[in-house]
């Protein structure tokens, strides 16, 4: 995570990637602290530098870290604000800078069009590739994709319908009629922060979808000049869902997805940083010098310096194969860093991060599934139910108004019966496909004995079954 650093220490000893050296005193140790390379302790946060003290590079310095409070030692909490969604600056930081964040956006949405959609019943052949040639032409499922992506991210997005001729009647509520073959010429995708902003007056036709939502947008153009639209012209994309009163403050835009799960992002973040920073602290070196604690309550300042820049020079000099000085009396020691039952730490933190975003960690870290016998298809179950009704909220809506219009451009006319369907996302392994296919073709044999289709029905949903 990103953190605001502190000012450069004003001595450095030891060298990067070497293990530095903890002083003890014979009556009570200090200790070293994993604290941030070149960060110093900020006012008011743990104990204050020590007057005259050195900070080395190897990630230990001073006498309580950096990055934690005195109280609890719990990382203390700088960048995340109480509603992460009013910045959008930082979900954009976070956005590029995490793959973890990334990832919890990214997916869900190109999960939600992965499989698309398909029309029952279908169009002729020859009208279903001219759909499909129209929307490859203008990147249809990509756009849509993006939209949903920056909703996810931001809050919210629009993306405009886009009609040849009708440049001087956005304001106004689309006419389908006016739609001729070839008029539709694709998305314009702008998100919440920068692109798109709803208007204050709100849709009151109680027969309208978009009943109580805004019932003008702004669209920004790439010269800067704002458009008034109608939203009858606009797919409209949104985040999580907020309370009412917020909601409306919000001008009916959602939340972050990435706000109700900071918290847990940013413990596994830390938790991750600090195991990897371990690695480089494999060793602890100690020096015990007999009369160290007297020295420094009562010394004067130059002895204190000068026993602190003493010890920074034996660090200096250490190396795995030389020598180490030492006065007679002093002992010097190393102690092994245990990592036993780090795996399970960082395990459960993995867990919290996948239960928080709703993605299996199968899924979500990559993951081979835990345990004798697991096979992970419950938790893909589970998950891909939960992209099934993503789907039915914020994609079929879409595809509802879109459609429509793309049939008018391209086939000139919109088809009575018209029925969106999406695709299972579980993978179907051939002989459960072959099942399904055959208990289908037994049912339309069934209803065609029946005398409920004609041959030539039975035929077309034979061959859309096969």
């Amino acid at each position: 995570m990103s953190r605001r650093r502190g000012p450069a220490p004003r001595k450095t000893a030891g060298r990067s990637g070497r293990g530095g050296i903890g002083i003890k005193s014979g009556s009570g140790g200090i200790g070293g602290s994993a604290e941030k390379p070149g960060r110093s302790v900020p006012a008011g946060r743990g104990a204050p530098a020590y007057p005259g003290g050195f900070s080395a590079r190897d990630g230990f310095s001073g006498f309580l870290p950096a990055d934690f409070s005195a109280r609890d030692g719990f990382p203390a909490r700088e960048g995340f604000p109480a509603y992460l969604t009013d910045c959008p600056a930082l979900l954009t930081s976070l956005y590029r800078e995490s793959w973890l964040a990334k990832r919890i956006i990214d997916m869900p949405s190109e999960d939600m069009t992965r499989s698309w959609y398909t029309l029952s019943p279908g169009p002729p052949a020859e009208d279903l590739e001219a759909l499909e040639r129209l929307e490859a032409r203008h990147d249809i499922r990509r756009e849509i994709t993006a939209a949903i992506r920056w909703a996810r991210l931001y809050g919210g997005a629009c993306a405009l319908m886009v009609l040849r001729g009708q440049e001087d009647r956005l304001d106004e509520p689309l006419d389908m009629e006016r739609i001729a073959p070839g008029d539709f010429r694709g998305l314009l995708v702008r998100d919440r922060v920068d692109g798109v902003e709803p208007g204050l007056e709100t849709e009151t036709d109680l027969d309208d979808p978009d009943f109580g939502l805004p019932m003008y947008y702004s669209f920004r153009t790439g010269d800067g000049a704002l458009l008034r639209v109608h939203h009858s012209r606009v797919l409209r994309f949104t985040g999580r869902d907020l309370p009412g009163a917020q909601e409306e403050a919000a001008r009916y835009w959602g939340a972050s997805e990435l706000e109700h799960i900071c918290e847990e992002l940013e413990k596994r973040s830390a938790t991750s940083a600090n195991i990897a920073r371990l690695v480089f602290q494999a060793n602890v070196t100690t020096l015990k010098m007999s009369d160290f604690g007297e020295m420094l309550a009562l010394g004067t300042e130059g002895q204190r310096r000068q026993v602190l820049e003493a010890v920074a020079e034996q660090n200096r000099m250490r190396t795995s194969f030389g020598l180490q000085l030492l006065s007679a009396g002093d002992t010097y020691e190393n102690h092994p860093y245990s990592f036993a039952g780090l795996s399970e730490i960082y395990e459960a933190f993995m867990m919290d991060m996948a239960g928080a975003a709703g993605i299996p960690a199968t899924r979500l870290f990559g993951r081979s599934p835990q345990g004798m016998n697991a096979t992970g298809e419950s938790d893909l179950k589970n998950y891909y139910e939960l992209i099934g009704q993503m789907r039915e909220r914020h994609l079929r809506p879409a595809l509802e108004k879109l459609l429509p219009v793309m049939a008018l451009s391209c086939w000139g006319f919109v088809p009575e019966q018209m029925k969106i369907q999406f695709p299972s996302l579980m993978p179907v392994s051939p002989g459960e496909e072959a099942e399904i296919r055959a208990r289908g073709a037994d049912t339309l044999i069934r209803a065609l004995q029946a005398g409920l289709l004609t041959p030539a029905e039975a035929r077309s949903r034979l061959l859309e079954l096969l």
